[in-house]
């Protein structure tokens, strides 16, 4: 849990071995960045076939005599306006890895910030909704860069303050992406919130 040492506006650094040891394989998260990273993909890409292309299908020119390279449709795909041959099509298949690994990924993502002292615990939000009020008490925490504020059920109001503060984001427990732990240079959690993340990597 949370160490005795709590900071200014109450949050105090998670203990080292709070998630346990980072000991995943660097291949394993690769991996899980690269499935993310798949999957955000809209795969929208879209070319026409030669059957698709609006294009004259009478034959060129004769098929001897002319000296020339024979020719059929106009909308073949070695002419200019013709066809794309093995263009990308709309749809994509999900890239999925093992609820194992997945879970073994995350933890050893949150242990080794937790050992970097770069997880937290917030006793409490604050009261004020006002972006001018979160960002003071960010800056009383010391917490810059990307910042990651995790609660089970994140209030409006911590949403309206953090909104307009750039590279602050707020995020459920259950729904936290290992890709928004891994670009995070510091992530806040209620204790509700830390418990819900042992829970979810088996801690």
């Amino acid at each position: 849990m949370a160490a005795k040492n709590a900071g200014p506006d109450g949050l105090a650094p998670v203990a080292s071995d709070c998630f346990g040891s980072a000991d995943a394989p660097a291949e394993m998260l690769k991996r899980m960045l690269t499935v993310h990273a798949a999957n955000q993909r809209q795969a929208t890409a879209n070319t026409k076939s030669r059957g698709q292309v609006v294009a004259s299908t009478a034959k060129l020119f004769r098929q001897k005599g002319s000296g020339r390279a024979r020719a059929g449709s106009a909308g073949s795909p070695v002419r200019r306006g013709g066809g794309v041959a093995f263009g990308p099509k709309p749809g994509r298949a999900r890239v999925r890895m093992n609820k194992r690994e997945r879970k073994a990924a995350v933890r050893a993502l949150l242990a080794g910030k937790a050992a970097e002292a770069r997880i937290s615990v917030a006793s409490s939000w604050g009261d004020s909704p006002k972006t001018r009020d979160r960002a003071a008490w960010l800056n009383a925490g010391g917490l810059t860069g990307r910042v990651l504020l995790v609660d089970v059920e994140p209030s409006e109001g911590l949403r309206r303050s953090a909104r307009n503060i750039p590279n602050v984001d707020v995020e459920r427990a259950d729904t936290l992406s290992f890709y928004g732990i891994a670009v995070a240079d510091h992530i806040v959690a209620s204790p509700a919130a830390l418990d819900a993340l042992q829970a979810r990597v088996g801690r």
